[in-house]
């Protein structure tokens, strides 16, 4: 990913101007990244060149410093340096993404003379550097550079013209150049809050849209539920109404029956008393009769055929009793007279058996 100059362009801008500056006393600038992003930010800045910049490298981070040195000592304008700073700690990951970050930010930071890759604090031993600055190796092409020697050459001139053309230049490229840089400020905090307010609107939308589908949510559970407590009520209504409908049956048919009751007896006696009526004799005279002819053998009623309730007469004689013992006190007694044999009649069959009716009957003794 590329490095991000426009999320601090104003603090970067602002430590380069004061170092480049012949009026300010700093003449060093730390930059790094804001924790794990590519965005690039304003560590620290100060004087005194390599001697205050030098502590404040640190193992585990990669640093740019930009710095003007002036060697030798005696030398009019300054050479700027920029030290790319690798720490020994800095992931092999992290070293890769940033190597294509040394470039833009050479770039972005103008006049740059020399670049230097660091790791270790004797990769940018002061000695080593003007060693380095002494013999050349450094190249005077940059932006500020070309500007102080045109400086340096305005000197040549008149008093006047050098004063005039000193401060208009100067005056028009740093008015240029302040201008260049709000106009960039602006344009980002334009673009800044163009992405929020996008993201923003988003992110409403999200959120009523998420508002609409658990309210639809919601309601569907809420009829689910309704409808569920609605059926269990209504088999619960139908549970209680079944069951009064079996109460009532339990005690409507004990009813019903103990009602029934009375008419089916009074029809019982209304079919008896009809079967009664029906019949030409009654058997209570019939047991009568025979009981009488069984108790009293020689009563002319033995003789007399023996209507039966059913209408037929019994043809079979009665069986004549055995008469008692005579106690061997009492004498004997006497013998009824004869009678006749008797005649037979008509004949009936009663129960499967014929039987023949006597005229006369006469006991047997």
């Amino acid at each position: 990913m590329a490095v991000n100059l426009t999320e601090n362009r104003q603090v970067l801008l602002t430590a380069y101007s004061d170092v480049i500056s012949e009026t300010s006393s700093t003449d060093w600038a730390l930059f790094t990244y804001e924790g794990s992003t590519d965005n690039l930010t304003l560590v620290s800045s100060g004087e005194q060149g390599l001697t205050g910049i030098t502590p404040l490298f640190d193992n585990g981070r990669i640093m740019y410093g930009f710095l003007g040195v002036k060697e030798p000592a005696s030398a009019v304008l300054p050479q700027y340096i920029l030290i790319n700073w690798v720490g020994e700690d800095v992931a092999d990951v992290r070293k890769c993404i940033c190597a294509s970050h040394v470039a833009t930010i050479a770039d972005f930071l103008q006049g740059v003379n020399i670049t230097i890759n660091a790791s270790t604090l004797e990769d940018i031993d002061p000695s080593a550097i003007g060693q380095r600055l002494t013999n050349g190796v450094a190249t005077g092409t940059g932006a500020v550079l070309n500007r102080l020697r045109a400086k340096e050459d305005d000197n040549m001139g008149s008093n006047l013209a050098k004063a005039n053309s000193a401060v208009e230049v100067r005056n028009m490229n740093w008015e240029q150049f302040w201008k260049q840089a709000q106009r960039e400020e602006e344009e980002r905090k334009e673009e800044d809050r163009r992405r929020s307010l996008e993201e923003r609107q988003r992110f409403e939308e999200e959120r009523q849209a998420l508002e609409l589908r658990e309210q639809e949510e919601r309601e569907r559970r809420g009829r689910e539920r309704d409808s569920q407590i609605e059926e269990c009520r209504r088999k619960r209504v139908e549970e209680e109404e079944e069951m009064e409908k079996s109460q009532t049956r339990i005690t409507v048919r004990p009813e019903l029956e103990d009602q029934a009751q009375p008419d089916k007896k009074e029809v019982e006696v209304s079919e008896a008393k009809a079967i009664i009526a029906q019949r030409t004799s009654n058997p209570r005279d019939y047991f009568r009769q025979r009981e009488r002819s069984m108790a009293s053998p020689h009563s002319p009623s033995a003789t007399t055929p023996i209507q039966r309730p059913d209408g037929l007469s019994d043809d079979v004689a009665p069986t004549p009793l055995k008469p008692p013992q005579q106690s061997p006190c009492r004498p004997p007694a006497p013998s009824p007279p004869s009678s006749p044999p008797p005649s037979r009649t008509r004949t009936k069959t009663w129960s499967g058996v014929k039987r023949t009716r006597l005229s006369n009957p006469t006991p047997i003794t």
